[in-house]
């Protein structure tokens, strides 16, 4: 086998060993924060976080990406979320919604379509 190849390989399970010893770490931070997120709220983001509800437990992940506003606002900023669950009691499907805001005022645009109508 060559030196290259070899080495590469060799890097590509370090690398996936790393991530195997960092899922206990990631588990507790999760279990004492409730959540862990990647971004800036207000803007493109991911968020893993925990549900601890009577009738649901288990990980949510939330999404978020900036999208073109409507064309009834086209100085609006738009973000469109998608939410998926991984659930171990109860049972739940994902979601698609999207908000626009005005980036003068802070406020939201009204007749924002429910996903932004993205392709």
């Amino acid at each position: 086998m060559k030196r290259w190849p070899r080495r590469v390989l060799i890097l590509l399970f370090v690398l996936a060993w790393l991530g195997v010893l960092l899922l206990p770490t990631l588990a507790v931070v999760l279990a004492r924060n409730g959540q862990i997120q990647l971004g800036d709220s207000d803007g493109r983001h991911w968020r893993l976080f925990l549900l601890q509800e009577p009738d649901f437990e288990g990980l949510g992940l939330e999404r978020a990406r900036s999208v073109a506003p409507p064309l009834a606002a086209p100085s609006a900023l738009c973000l469109a979320t998608s939410i998926s669950y991984w659930l171990w009691v109860g049972e739940g499907e994902g979601a698609l919604y999207c908000q626009c805001t005005d980036p003068t005022t802070g406020e939201t645009v009204p007749d924002t379509p429910p996903a932004c109508q993205t392709p």
